[in-house]
């Protein structure tokens, strides 16, 4: 079994939620593959996302459906514990509330 503890001692496992809306802001976003990273002062590790994530309320939903995220935006998340690639977070949800 594989856990996850956050900032505040919050533990949970592997492919799950700890059930808390986070806040973060996008550090990183790859218009092109549709990914991107967000940083969260709840944990030391950053958080992979994937544009399907993305809720159609936010900003950076464009009129032809297109989802992204843009650097600098700040964003509440709710946060599994998974291995992504390099990563030991994925967004399972996350919104935009606004700009840089």
């Amino acid at each position: 079994m594989s856990l996850y503890f956050d900032r505040q001692g919050v533990m949970f496992e592997m492919g799950f939620s700890d059930g808390r809306i986070h806040r973060g802001i996008v550090r990183l976003w790859h218009v092109d593959d549709g990914w991107g990273e967000v940083q969260s002062s709840d944990f030391a590790d950053p958080i992979w996302v994937h544009y399907s994530t993305v809720d159609s309320a936010s900003r950076g939903v464009l009129p032809n459906g297109f989802k992204q995220l843009l650097v600098g935006d700040h964003v509440e998340l709710t946060v599994e514990h998974a291995e992504q690639d390099e990563y030991h977070l994925r967004a399972l949800w996350i919104k935009s509330t606004g700009g840089k």
